[in-house]
């Protein structure tokens, strides 16, 4: 079996190692828009040998999509094209709905999976990749009814092997929950660092001097590509509105809270959001 990866950064490059670790596959072939990252994985054994694009959807029996959401939404239908019958494709696309719509309608949906491994972390590509960056961590598989038994099969073992749990929903659901679970935090600590940047701008000692882990780790998401980012914000744009206004309206009630000098309130406030903890 054939293993054709397009994207090989941190989370095409982490599949792959975590496939070859597990001999899964005979042979791993890729391909990126940035030339360094694709010798980079040939060097750090993420894939066997770079291809041309074109070659590597004919030759592969798997292929996998590891690239920006934009990008994945536009290429796939050319790639149901020129697939053969019993070829696999799977995305790892954040976003969901605009990809399946887009070929909602291809005779060959079939053989399309579409699935998002929630595993990223703030560092990006195939130097930061790890056969162990899924273990114990969820795949959402979306619209899986749409998607032939033998394609799910594939798909299910392939994200079994790296021990990942599987969990099954629309579409549409999909780019709801993950609005508020994964993109707002990501939109908080954008905004946040920017925030504490702005204020800091002509004191970056006092700032240096004084940074705690609190700001730390609550930036740490501020580190991630733009060129990732702003693809998945404009594909889920009407699911982020809505998560960033009641993210708005919370930060108004503690606000509030403060100039009303309601600190009961506030310890109240506080208690009910440490349930996050279970």
């Amino acid at each position: 079996m054939i293993i054709g990866i397009i994207g090989l950064g941190l989370i095409g490059g982490s599949i792959a190692l975590g496939l070859r670790k597990s001999s899964f596959g005979d042979k791993f072939i890729g391909t990126d828009s940035n030339k360094e990252n694709a010798l980079h994985a040939v060097k750090l054994g993420i894939v066997d040998e770079i291809i041309p694009f074109q070659d590597l959807i004919i030759q592969s029996s798997v292929i996998i999509l590891s690239i920006p959401v934009n990008r994945i939404e536009k290429i796939l239908p050319s790639i149901l094209n020129r697939i053969n019958t019993d070829t696999v494709i799977l995305d790892t696309g954040s976003t969901k709905y605009d990809i399946c719509n887009r070929i909602f309608s291809h005779p060959k949906r079939n053989r399309f999976v579409a699935t998002h491994p929630i595993a990223g972390i703030e560092n990006s590509g195939p130097f930061s990749a790890y056969s162990g960056l899924f273990n114990n961590k969820t795949c959402i598989i979306c619209d899986s009814e749409l998607s032939s038994p033998d394609a799910m099969s594939i798909v299910i073992k392939i994200y079994s092997i790296m021990n990942m749990g599987m969990i099954y929903m629309t579409s549409k659901e999909h780019d709801l929950y993950i609005a508020y679970i994964s993109h707002l935090p990501h939109v908080i600590s954008f905004a946040l660092a920017n925030t504490v940047l702005k204020k800091f701008e002509n004191e970056k000692t006092i700032f240096n001097n004084m940074m705690g882990s609190g700001l730390d780790s609550t930036t740490r998401l501020a580190k991630s590509k733009p060129e990732t980012w702003l693809p998945i914000f404009i594909s889920n744009r009407e699911n982020m509105i809505q998560s960033i206004d009641s993210y708005i309206d919370h930060l108004n009630k503690f606000r509030n809270h403060l100039i009303d000098k309601k600190y009961n309130e506030i310890n109240q406030y506080m208690k009910k959001a440490n349930d996050i903890k279970r």
